[in-house]
């Protein structure tokens, strides 16, 4: 089990990384609303400690989002992401943090469906102060990881502004934890006959020597 997490990261990172915008819809990772946070902002997502980041939305219909992206495909300078893709056993991603809006409070999280393009696997959370949301993946995990090992989580405020009164997020900690299916080996690496034949009857033995090992890899930089 891998913990992903910010701490302690600034927009110099090339792993993972954290944007927010303000939209009418919910923009697809590679879109131009994002804007990443900049380096008085990352500590803010350090740890669970109340001191978050927000973003506002003011205009009418408009959402208040942020964007959060996970390596946890290859290591930098691997050249092949596939293996660990298929390693992944199990994906768990949390949010801390609240959305407030004067249509209705409340988070909603998605996940990034990078086969189908599409934002999937919605949770969401009605609080006016902070709650911890989750998104569980278990099955068809190599979908929701890129072709450059990212995987990327969408948090927004439920509700949009109306206009007169923002939506605001706020997000104190977010974190990606990851379980991989592990590799175990066992085998046969020597045996020997240790029969006592001066007694009767015969007492028939044998050593053996078991070599075994387990071993779990994922990307930790």
């Amino acid at each position: 089990r891998t913990f992903f997490y910010y701490y302690p990261l600034y927009d110099t990172s090339t792993t993972h990384k954290a944007y927010d915008a303000t939209a009418e819809g919910e923009p697809q990772p590679t879109s131009a609303f994002w804007s990443e946070l900049d380096n008085s902002e990352y500590p803010k997502l350090w740890a669970s400690n109340d001191n978050r980041h927000s973003i506002s939305a003011a205009a009418p219909n408009t959402g208040a989002l942020m964007l959060f992206r996970f390596k946890i495909g290859a290591k930098t300078g691997e050249a092949r992401n596939e293996p660990r893709k298929q390693c992944l056993k199990r994906v768990v991603l949390s949010f801390e943090g609240f959305g407030l809006s004067p249509l209705g409070n409340g988070v909603t999280l998605k996940v990034w469906d990078d086969a189908a393009g599409v934002w999937s696997n919605a949770q969401s959370g009605v609080s006016d102060t902070d709650e911890t949301l989750t998104v569980t993946l278990t099955s068809n995990l190599t979908n929701y990881v890129n072709d450059d090992g990212f995987l990327y989580l969408l948090a927004r405020t439920t509700n949009p502004s109306d206009g007169v009164s923002p939506a605001v997020l706020s997000c104190d900690f977010v974190q990606a934890t990851v379980d991989v299916h592990g590799i175990t080996f066992c085998d046969v690496h020597s045996y020997r006959d240790v029969d006592v034949v001066d007694v009767k009857p015969f007492l028939y033995k044998e050593e053996i020597t078991i070599v075994a090992w387990l071993f779990e890899s994922v990307a930790t930089s």
